[in-house]
């Protein structure tokens, strides 16, 4: 019996049910137990059943085969694809038009220890054919000793996460060299000629030119590693002279190979600053094209994305002169705490294993990043990764190898490859014809030897940095253009024809930078009528209205964004306020009787937003000594502060002279274990003389009927932590 019903079971084909997705070997009992078993009648349920089996031979007949060149296409991302047809076949697809060659594991001629690199192409493929017609593709088993420890010096020595590329392009060379060897051994040292003959059939395989040098540089830490084994060195007292000597010869072979290729590298020319620059002018047509569409909401292709974070990288390496561990080292915190300082956005990067520096973008610049971070980055962060980098690969790991993504740009545009030394090495040849202060700054600067550099040094340094190469040219042609054309709130931008008639160029650069200009004019212009109070996007509106603004207007919602309350120093300088003071007319608030038990509080008859300057503490200024003889009289409603080493109290009780039959509205505001409002200290000028004012801000929004409190305790750096008899709630 047991036997026959297993047969059966055997013999059944499994249907999926469309209601809770999961195979059934009955279906129709399955329904009528558990999915349909409420109110479904045996018609609906066999109805359901044809549906699951007509489902079934659907999924069978055209959707278990997948063809490779789609998964391709819908997986740009190298590792992902990968990852995915391993995980098909195991599942028991079928999987079309695959190379001969399997592509479960990743291209091991990738020159990058990352994973974000494009999809395989034809070119990868007959590159690969070709090592293999040239016995290039051959390996030493992984377990071989020598690999094995050369690994563990990478992973736990070096620190590089991603070194199998490195091991695997060592492994090959030593192949090549000892064709018949059972273990590698260290033989190749003398075999100079086999080692020229490796380079050789390399470039014949059309391979790239950053993954021909990436074999040098495995092999070249392969050497460095040599010298650090102890036991080799004892066994062969010249070792370390055989290793550097090889070293030599490894980059003497690479210059004499194919003149075509970039050999600047090993050569004794070195770059200019323009050279170095020269990818950001090649490639900025492309990242312009892509920093459009990003505004306009147009759908970006992966590849467009990570040639714009290439884009970005190599504007810190090439333009800001930061070295890759700097790039690598910035995080999602550095840049949510850059600041803005002299017309520039200073970042600083904390965790570059030199030094804590610092970096000075322009305001383009800084739109550029921020349209990364908020519009590519998000997309390749993962959940299942803990990823703080500012540069997120679309592998959702933190950009580990900057230098390779530069090298990488360099390639897709046909350029030689230029790194971080030869532009660095450039800037400090450059500053002769400066001043020798000057100079020490910039040399400083490129050293990063800057200690703690003030955002002010280190706009000083980038705006000399950007001297040196070039980039004043631009900003002096604009401000040529302004004097002819001056920036103002109602001027309109210079046309085409007159610009060309004035001697400027006919492109819009120009014109662009001058809309910019007259953009942040009126952008600033609008905020500085929102001081002590939150801009809403009516009022803002509203008052675009009556300037009469109709194009290159800001808007409204982001006028409301940009508000932040206005520091001490602007609020001592606002006569809105000042006026408020001295004539004690503020608005927005009502005195409330709330009972015997609590008495008289106030309330706001008017919403208030965080930041916002909500009235004074008004009364009479006295130093803290005579506060205290006026508590031991029974005197209420003072306040203590402390103003720099002065030791200072308001007294609200007594009528001050300046209104001395008003009631002020600041003494009627609660003291409370969780406050609303907070104090701040200011020094305004009233009636003719500068006077200390407590005035109340917002600590939170305040919706219109909600009780105004503070908190007049333990108040922490500028106000004394003194306990006051003061009406409580």
């Amino acid at each position: 019996m047991a036997e026959r019903d297993q047969r059966r079971s055997a013999d059944r084909n499994i249907v999926h049910c469309l209601r809770c997705h999961k195979p059934q070997e009955n279906l129709p009992v399955h329904l009528a137990r558990f999915c349909m078993r409420n109110g479904s009648t045996p018609e609906e349920r066999m109805e359901e059943v044809q549906k699951a089996r007509a489902s079934s031979r659907e999924w069978i007949f055209n959707n278990r085969t997948w063809d490779y060149r789609r998964l391709r296409e819908i997986l740009p991302d190298t590792h992902s694809w990968a990852v995915m047809v391993k995980e098909l076949l195991r599942r028991g697809f079928f999987i079309t038009n695959q190379l001969q060659e399997s592509h479960t594991a990743l291209d091991p001629y990738s020159d990058s220890d990352t994973t974000d690199r494009d999809p395989p192409s034809t070119q990868t493929s007959s590159v690969r054919i070709k090592m293999k017609e040239a016995g290039l593709y051959g390996k030493f088993p992984a377990n071989a000793e020598l690999l094995v420890d050369f690994k563990k010096h990478l992973m736990k020595s070096l620190r590089v996460s991603h070194c199998q590329t490195k091991v695997d392009n060592v492994s090959r060379f030593l192949r090549y060299l000892q064709p018949t060897a059972s273990e590698p051994s260290l033989d190749f040292l003398s075999k100079s000629t086999e080692t020229r003959d490796f380079l050789t059939a390399l470039q014949r395989t059309d391979m790239g030119t950053t993954t021909f040098y990436s074999y040098i540089r495995s092999i070249i830490r392969f050497l460095e590693y040599l010298t650090t084994r102890l036991d080799l060195c004892r066994t062969d007292p010249e070792l370390r002279s055989k290793c550097q000597s090889y070293t030599d010869t490894l980059k003497t072979v690479s210059k004499t190979h194919d003149k075509t290729w970039d050999t600047r590298r090993f050569s004794e020319r070195a770059p200019s600053i323009k050279d170095c620059q020269r990818i950001l002018t090649v490639a900025k047509s492309d990242f312009l094209r892509i920093h459009g569409d990003l505004l306009t909401g147009t759908a970006v292709s992966s590849p467009d994305k990570t040639l714009y974070r290439y884009y970005l990288q190599a504007l810190l390496v090439f333009r800001h002169m930061q070295r890759p561990g700097a790039v690598t080292g910035l995080t999602d915190e550095d840049w949510v705490e850059r600041i803005a300082h002299g017309g520039r956005v200073v970042i600083g990067v904390r965790k570059e294993k030199t030094a804590s520096i610092q970096i000075a973008l322009t305001q383009e610049e800084e739109a550029c990043f921020q349209l990364y971070y908020k519009q590519i980055r998000p997309g390749n962060i993962r959940l299942e990764t803990f990823c703080q980098g500012f540069f997120v690969s679309s592998s959702g790991e933190a950009v580990s190898n900057v230098s390779h993504d530069v090298n990488h740009l360099h390639e897709m545009y046909k350029l030689a490859c230029v790194t971080s030394q030869d532009v660095r090495r450039a800037f400090r040849s450059a500053p002769q014809s400066l001043p020798v202060h000057k100079q020490r700054a910039v040399n400083l600067y490129l050293s990063n030897n800057t200690g703690n550099p003030t955002p002010q040094d280190t706009v000083d340094a980038a705006e000399l940095l950007d001297s040196l190469s070039g980039g004043t040219r631009f900003t002096k042609r604009f401000l040529c253009l302004k004097a002819r054309f001056p920036v103002s709130l109602e001027g309109q931008p210079p046309l085409k024809k007159q610009r060309v008639d004035s001697g400027f160029p006919e492109d819009r650069v120009l014109y662009d930078k001058w809309r910019a200009s007259q953009y942040k004019q009126r952008e600033q212009y609008l905020l500085s009528h929102f001081t002590h109070s939150k801009a809403s996007a009516g009022k803002v509106a509203r008052l675009i209205a009556q300037e009469g603004w109709k194009t290159n207007s800001p808007k409204p919602e982001e006028v409301e964004r940009l508000w932040k309350p206005a520091p001490p120093d602007s609020i001592e300088a606002n006569q809105v306020i000042i006026k408020c003071v001295s004539e004690q007319t503020w608005t927005g608030l009502a005195a409330k009787n709330f009972g015997d038990e609590h008495g008289l509080g106030v309330v706001a008859t008017r919403p208030f937003s965080k930041g916002d300057v909500v009235c004074d503490f008004h009364g009479k200024v006295n130093p803290a000594a005579e506060g205290r003889a006026m508590m031991m009289k029974g005197l209420r409603d003072l306040l203590f502060f402390r103003a720099g080493h002065r030791d200072l109290c308001v007294d609200a009780q007594t009528p001050c002279e300046c209104h001395p039959d008003t009631h002020t509205v600041g003494r009627r505001i609660t003291h409370s274990q969780s406050p609303n409002l907070e104090p701040l200290h200011c020094v305004l000028k009233l009636h003719g003389r500068h006077q200390d004012v407590i005035l109340f801000k917002a600590l939170v929004d305040i919706s219109i009927d909600t009780q105004l409190k503070f908190y007049s305790g333990e108040i922490v750096k500028s106000f004394l932590g003194l306990e006051l008899d003061w009406p409580d709630e």
